[in-house]
């Protein structure tokens, strides 16, 4: 699936983003939101790349409603 492709594709960036704001020395509280709004973009072009590939493929991918995301991000030291 492409969406596999995608979903470690914009896993490893969103890493690589975290690695840069530690090495810059970017405040934890400061690092959270930043990387809170990478996930929720990166969660938003795995969707759009799955509801794609089913439009091009024909056969529906399903998808469950998991309801808002309450899990706090906990930054490495």
């Amino acid at each position: 699936m492409a969406s596999d492709s995608t979903a470690r594709n914009v896993a490893q960036r969103v890493n690589a983003l975290a690695e840069a704001l530690r090495a810059a020395g970017v405040p934890p509280d400061r690092s959270a939101g930043l990387l809170a709004a990478a996930a929720t973009a990166a969660m938003n072009a795995v969707m759009l790349d799955a509801v794609l590939e089913e439009t091009r493929s024909g056969t529906p991918i399903p998808v469950t409603d998991a309801g808002p995301f309450a899990q706090s991000i906990r930054l490495a030291a």
